[in-house]
C-alpha cells in the first residue's frame, strides 16, 4: 500500500471513529434524559450552577438635622492558612526548604507592624495552630477580626509592592549573565511572589454608632443577627431590607463564567430612619442629667424634653448612660430605657392634673380658699394627711404653688371618685402612650370599680398611681398646646419609595389628637405654675431669660417600709421631679427630669434636685433654638414658701 492510500486508509478510520464516538455519545445523552429522574437531573445541575445570596444594606438613622447616629460598616478580618504557610507535608506551598522558611520570616516581619504585634508572636500563633486536636491540619486562623480599610490597604499596598518588586526581580534574573546569581534572583522572585499566599482577608459589616452614647437608649443596639433594643429591634423589618440572589454557571474548577439574567434577583436595601432627636438637644439633656446625678451621688435619673405641639421627641436621656458600640459589656441594667419602660409613683408632679381637671370641671376656681390646717389633717374617711410645712389658709393656686397635699385632698375629694379617674385617665395615664419606642407602658391606674376612699386620697397628690416619665411630659404638654393629648413620636420621615424621605406620618397613620381641656384651662394652669418659680417650690432656679411654668415632686418609694409589718414606705429613698415647659407666651418645649433615689444628706427635695437640671436644660435647648426670650423684670416675692417640696 503506497503512502497516499494509508494516509486515505488512515483519515478514513478516523472520521469512521470520530463519528461512532459521537452517536455514542448523542445515545448517551439520550438515554440520560429519558431514564435519569428529577432527583438525579437537580444533582447534576448543582455541579455546574450556583446559588449566591446578595445581602441587603442595613439602612442608616439619621438624627433631625441628619447626623448619622447608627449605620454598618465594611470591616476586614485578616487570616492565615497554617497548613499552607508551614507545608509540613511539603504539598501545598509553592516554596520549599530553606526558601519556605525564608518567605515564613517575611511574612512574620511584614506582618507585625500591622498587626501591631512583635513578629514572634505572629510565628508562634501560627506554629501553635498548626493542627487541630485530633492531629488534622488546621487550614483557617483568625489573625485580626474587624480592621479598617486603612488596616486592609495597607496591607494590599504590601503585597502589591511585593509583586512589583517579584518582578523586578525576574527581570533582572533574566538578563543576568552570572548563573550562580541568575538562579538566586529568580529564587528571591519567586518568594517575593508567594510570601503573602497563605493570608487573606474575609468581608464583614459591622454596625457602628457614630455619636458613642449620645442617644444610645433611643437607638439601642443591633449584632451580627439583627436589632436587638431600641429603635435598631422596633424598626427591623424597616432597617433590614430583603437580601437577593444570583443564580452563575460555573465551569468544571468551580469558577463563575455566566450569570443567568432571568435569574438575578436585586437585593432591597433597607429604608432610611431620621428620628426626632435634636443632637444638641439630646447633648444638654445628658449632660444636664449626668450633672444632677452626680452632685446629688443619685442611683440614676432620666430626662426627657418634647415639642408639645408635634409631639417629636427631642431628647431621651437616662443615666447611667449606655454606649451601643460597646454593648457586650454593658450592664444589662444600664440598657434599659426607664423613660419608657419603668412607671413610678410621680408625687406631686401629679398634681396639675388634678387640678387642672377640677378647674375644667368648674369645680374649683384658682382663688377658691382652702384651709390646710397647719399641715395635719383627716380626711373625711378619717386618714391622716399631711404637708411637709405647715399651711393655714391658702388659695387653689397657691396650694399648687407650695405643693400642698391636705389642699388637693380637697380638691380630689370634691371631684369625687368617678370624675379624678376620668380625669387621669383623660390625660392618658393607665395606657400606652402610642409612642414608636419598644416597651411602652400603660402604668397603673387603679380600675374604678376597685377604688376607695383611700385611692380618692392617695391619687389626689399623686401616689397609688404610676407613670413613665414620657407619659408624664405627654400629659404636661397638654398645658402647653391649649388642650390636645397628642401621641409622642421619635420616628420623623423613612424613605420612601421614590428612595426619598417621607414623612412618617404617611406610613403611621397616627390620628389626629384630640382635645381634653379647654385652652382656658390650659393658659390658667400655666400662670399658676409659673408661680412656681416665682413664689413657690423651685423660686431659687427661676430662669433669667424665659417665663418658665413647672412643678415639683418629691416621692416616697415604696419599699423598705417605716412600720414593722414591713409594708408602705421608707424615711430615705425618693424619686425626685421636675416638669417644666416654656416660654409663657408660645411654649416650644416641654421637659420632665426625674432623678432615683438621691443621698438625703445632699438634698431630695424636687425643688432642688431636679428642677435646676430641668430648668438649666429648658433655657439652654430655647436659647440654641434661638427663640425669643420673653422673661420681665424680677415682680418680687409674693408670700414666699417655706421648702422646697
Amino acid at each position: 500500500m503506497d503512502a497516499t492510500k494509508r494516509a486515505q486508509w488512515l483519515a478514513t478510520s478516523v472520521l469512521i471513529l470520530t463519528a461512532l464516538v459521537l452517536i455514542g455519545l448523542l445515545g448517551r445523552v439520550a438515554w440520560i434524559q429519558k431514564h435519569v429522574d428529577a432527583k438525579e437531573r437537580e444533582r447534576l445541575a448543582k455541579q455546574h450552577t450556583a446559588i449566591i445570596p446578595l445581602p441587603a444594606n442595613r439602612a442608616t438613622i439619621f438624627t433631625s438635622g441628619g447626623v448619622p447616629m447608627a449605620l454598618s460598616v465594611r470591616m476586614y478580618n485578616l487570616f492565615a492558612d497554617p497548613s499552607l504557610i508551614l507545608d509540613p507535608d511539603g504539598k501545598l506551598n509553592a516554596l520549599k526548604d530553606k526558601d519556605l522558611e525564608k518567605a515564613q520570616k517575611m511574612l512574620y516581619e511584614a506582618l507585625a507592624p500591622l498587626c501591631n504585634k512583635p513578629s514572634e508572636e505572629i510565628r508562634f500563633l501560627v506554629e501553635s495552630n498548626a493542627r487541630f486536636a485530633n492531629g488534622s491540619p488546621r487550614r483557617f486562623l483568625w489573625l485580626a477580626r474587624e480592621v479598617d480599610e486603612d488596616f486592609y490597604n495597607r496591607f494590599m499596598a504590601l503585597k502589591k509592592k511585593m509583586h512589583e518588586d517579584s518582578r523586578d526581580e525576574s527581570r533582572a534574573a533574566s538578563k543576568n549573565k552570572n548563573e550562580a546569581s541568575r538562579i538566586q534572583q529568580a529564587k528571591n522572585a519567586k518568594i517575593l511572589f508567594h510570601t503573602l499566599d497563605g493570608v487573606s482577608f474575609v468581608n464583614s459589616v459591622k454596625r457602628v454608632y457614630p455619636l458613642g452614647q449620645l442617644g444610645g437608649h433611643i437607638l439601642g443596639f443591633a449584632n451580627d443577627y439583627g436589632g436587638v433594643d431600641g429603635m435598631e429591634h422596633q424598626l427591623e423589618d424597616l432597617l433590614k431590607g430583603h437580601p437577593g440572589y444570583m443564580r452563575v454557571i460555573k465551569d468544571a474548577s468551580r469558577h463563575t463564567v455566566l450569570i443567568q439574567d432571568q435569574k438575578y434577583v436585586e437585593p432591597d436595601n433597607g429604608r432610611n430612619v431620621w428620628l426626632t432627636v435634636d443632637t444638641v438637644v439630646q447633648s444638654i439633656a445628658e449632660e444636664e442629667l449626668a450633672k444632677a446625678v452626680k452632685t446629688y451621688n443619685a442611683e440614676g435619673g432620666t430626662a426627657v424634653v418634647l415639642n408639645p405641639h408635634t409631639g417629636h421627641i427631642v431628647a431621651m436621656a437616662n443615666f447611667p448612660s449606655f454606649d451601643p458600640n460597646n454593648y457586650s459589656t454593658a450592664d444589662q441594667r444600664n440598657r434599659v430605657n426607664k423613660a419608657v419602660v419603668f412607671p413610678y409613683e410621680p408625687g406631686s408632679i401629679f398634681k396639675p392634673f388634678v387640678m387642672a381637671w377640677a378647674i375644667e370641671k368648674k369645680l374649683v376656681k384658682p382663688t377658691d380658699v382652702f384651709d390646710c390646717h397647719g399641715g395635719r389633717w383627716y380626711d373625711p374617711a378619717g386618714r391622716l394627711v399631711t404637708d411637709t410645712h405647715g399651711y393655714g389658709a391658702l388659695s387653689a393656686e397657691d396650694i399648687l404653688v407650695k405643693s400642698s397635699n391636705i389642699g388637693m385632698t380637697q380638691i380630689g375629694w370634691r371631684l369625687g371618685i368617678p370624675a379624678l379617674h376620668e380625669g387621669i385617665t383623660t390625660f392618658g395615664f393607665g395606657a400606652r402612650t402610642g409612642v414608636e419606642l419598644p416597651g411602652d407602658q400603660k402604668g397603673i391606674v387603679t380600675p374604678l370599680a376597685r377604688w376607695n376612699k383611700g385611692t380618692l386620697t392617695s391619687v389626689s397628690f399623686g401616689y397609688e398611681v404610676a407613670a413613665t416619665p414620657l407619659q408624664l411630659v405627654r400629659g404636661y404638654a397638654t398645658f402647653a398646646n391649649d388642650g390636645y393629648l397628642i401621641t409622642p413620636h421619635v420616628i420623623q420621615a423613612v424613605t420612601g419609595d421614590d428612595s426619598k424621605p417621607a414623612p412618617w406620618t404617611d406610613f403611621s397613620r397616627a390620628e389626629k389628637p384630640q382635645r381634653i381641656i379647654s385652652a382656658a384651662t390650659c393658659e390658667t394652669m400655666r400662670k399658676m405654675m409659673e408661680g412656681v418659680y416665682i413664689w413657690g417650690t423651685a423660686k431659687s432656679t427661676r430662669s433669667n431669660v424665659y417665663r418658665l411654668f413647672g412643678k415639683t415632686g418629691t416621692a416616697h418609694i415604696a419599699g423598705k417600709a417605716r412600720s414593722t409589718e414591713g409594708h408602705g414606705y421608707g424615711d430615705t429613698d425618693y424619686n425626685s421631679s421636675f416638669l417644666a415647659g416654656g416660654p409663657m407666651t408660645h411654649p416650644e418645649l416641654v421637659c420632665v427630669v426625674t432623678i432615683h433615689k438621691p443621698d438625703r444628706k445632699l438634698g431630695h427635695f424636687g425643688g432642688t434636685v431636679a428642677a435646676p437640671a430641668a430648668t438649666a436644660l429648658l433655657e439652654r435647648s430655647l436659647l440654641y433654638m434661638q427663640v425669643k426670650p420673653d422673661q420681665v423684670a424680677d415682680p418680687g416675692p409674693r408670700k414666699p414658701a417655706s421648702g422646697t417640696h
